[in-house]
């Protein structure tokens, strides 16, 4: 065999398999004999370098063939080393980048790891590097007294070797990549996979295969759905066919899945053409695809839905017995508007009743004053008429008969102008309270006229009001109100104050500051204890409930606050005094 026919067989030899790892098939050691043939050498070394920038490493796969007497023997070495640690043979050719000479125990250290070894005189290696952009990718090394043509780097045989390292160092490049790509995936807890344009799946990441019950995300090369998940071959398969023809993006469809397991979780997918955008056609070549777990959020928005139409249930349950409820609630308070109402004209009744039967037991003294007086006055009269008839009236009898009608007729005027003034102040207030019109009054007189139609209710409880203020104060008010205050306010201290009190005592007062009219009206009864007082406003409240309904004060309240725009307070001290202080805004 010729040496261009040898050199044509090594290149076929080494053809026939270039993956990464050539060095270890079948064909590579013949190739590698033929290639000793031809460098005329009994030792030669074939190594492929790669450098692993980012950990900062370099990579060594040597193969070693050395023949004695006629017997080849073979070695493969994988040599790692910090590029700190470089030998300082592939340190030299990584900064020279051509071929320098070299003893054989230089090339063992270097490329073989191998210390154990004797050199002889003939021991003497060329070493030739190959790179690409002076980057050291492979170097071959033989035994040898001179540099050998047939492998210069201008040789048809340099080329082609140099064509498989690059190939070599490519396929490296890219399986670190790609090996780089499948980490950062298998980090990721989304699901990602991709599939060619049968649907046929092509790669996917480590959470993908977990949930397709395979080992790692290799095993999902060359399966369909079919496979893993039939349930939904068809579903899945559809989509895939869509989002190619269509080339639009799937986003965000809900989709079940079902395992081997029989378990079946609920996915947010999300799918993507793969255009070849290297091809003029801008051909779809594929698709990839992504998707969450979204099984706890469509449980959660089962139980909000299941949660949320039993809630209406009882919503509406709920709104037929509050609305059945406020109907009894408007009802009731109807009725009990009605009761209260019958309840504060009842109060204003007995108001105005005991105003009345004061009234009328104080108009009964002065008529009946006038009664005797009429009654002395016509016994006079008679007793004159008599003396005439009988002829034998004398002067003086006469005079002192006359003197009697005079003193008579005096008494009846008197005492029935008396009647006339209370039955005046008994009217007046009478009208207030049944018109309660605003007009301008002597406050101080009008106070004073309220106290006289109370006298004969205070006189029989011995009891003594005393009043005090500017005697012509002028005011425009509601008479009438201020009449129905007062009186509540003397008719609760006679019902209340004084149980057990011997000359008892209510004092009237009133001072205008800081423009309102400060009314205070105490007594120095029994007083209130200290927990009640708050209560004394509040309807039907009472410590007496047979003498009274509870709704005077109450009543009061509202007057002072409602009709008149007024605040009241209430003050008092057990066993000594109750005092209330009303202030009421002063019209312009």
């Amino acid at each position: 065999m010729t040496r261009s026919q040898e050199q044509l067989e090594f290149i076929r030899l080494l053809s026939l398999d270039s993956e990464t790892n050539f060095t270890k098939t079948k064909h590579f050691s013949f190739a590698m004999k033929k290639l000793a043939v031809l460098l005329n050498s009994p030792f030669i070394t074939f190594t492929v370098v790669f450098n692993d920038i980012q950990n900062k490493k370099s990579h060594y796969n040597s193969y070693c063939l050395q023949t004695q007497d006629n017997q080849p023997s073979e070695q493969r070495v994988a040599v790692n080393v910090n590029q700190s640690d470089l030998p300082n043979t592939i340190r030299l050719l990584s900064n020279q980048l051509q071929e320098v000479q070299q003893s054989k125990s230089q090339v063992n250290v270097s490329f073989l790891n191998n210390t154990d070894f004797s050199d002889s005189q003939n021991d003497n290696c060329f070493v030739l590097p190959f790179s690409v952009a002076n980057e050291l990718i492979g170097v071959i090394s033989y035994q040898s007294n001179t540099s050998n043509t047939v492998i210069k780097t201008s040789s048809p045989l340099y080329q082609f070797i140099h064509y498989v390292f690059d190939a070599a160092h490519t396929n490296r490049q890219k399986i670190t990549q790609i090996n780089t790509f499948q980490t950062v995936l298998n980090l990721m807890p989304q699901r990602v996979f991709w599939k060619n344009r049968e649907s046929v799946y092509l790669g996917s990441n480590k959470a993908f295969s977990n949930d397709a019950h395979l080992n790692s995300p290799s095993e999902i090369i060359g399966v369909t759905d079919f496979d893993i998940f039939p349930e939904q071959a068809e579903l899945y398969r559809s989509d895939d066919a869509n989002t190619m023809v269509s080339r639009e993006h799937l986003i965000a469809s809900e989709e079940p899945q079902t395992h081997a397991n029989g378990k079946t979780i609920w996915l947010r997918t999300s799918k993507r053409p793969i255009i070849n955008e290297f091809n003029e056609f801008n051909e779809v070549i594929g698709i990839v695809g992504t998707y969450d777990d979204i099984s706890e959020l469509k449980n959660m928005q089962v139980e909000l839905s299941k949660a949320r139409d039993e809630l209406e249930e009882k919503v509406e349950e709920r709104t037929q017995e509050l609305s059945q409820t406020n109907k009894k609630l408007a009802v009731a308070f109807e009725s009990l508007k009605s009761t209260q109402d019958q309840l504060v004209e009842s109060e204003k009744m007995a108001a105005l009743g005991n105003l009345v039967a004061g009234v009328a037991h104080e108009i009964n003294t002065p008529l009946g004053i006038a009664v005797t007086g009429a009654s002395n006055l016509e016994h006079s009269a008679l007793l004159i008429k008599k003396a005439v008839e009988s002829g034998k009236i004398k002067r003086t009898t006469f005079v002192n008969q006359c003197n009697s009608l005079i003193g008579s007729s005096d008494i009846i005027l008197r005492n029935l102008e008396r009647a006339s003034e209370l039955v005046r102040n008994f009217q007046m207030i009478a009208v207030d309270q049944s018109n309660d019109e605003k007009r301008t009054i002597n406050f101080f007189k009008y106070l004073n006229d309220i106290i006289s139609t109370l006298s004969p209710r205070v006189s029989e409880k011995n009891i003594k009001i005393f009043l005090s203020g500017d005697e012509d104060f002028p005011l425009l008010t509601s008479p009438g109100t201020i009449a129905q205050i007062v009186t509540i306010l003397i008719d609760n201290a006679l019902t209340h104050a004084f149980k057990e009190i011997i000359n008892g005592q209510i004092k009237i007062s009133f001072k205008v500051q800081n423009e309102m009219l400060m009314l205070t009206v105490q007594d120095n009864g029994c007083g209130i204890e200290v927990g009640e007082i708050e209560k004394v406003f509040e309807p039907f409240y009472t410590t007496q409930r047979q003498k009274g309904s509870g709704l005077g004060l109450s009543i009061l309240y509202n007057l002072v606050t409602q009709s008149l725009n007024g605040k009241v307070a209430c003050f008092s001290t057990v066993d000594e005094s109750t005092q209330f202080v009303i202030a009421l805004p002063l019209d312009e």
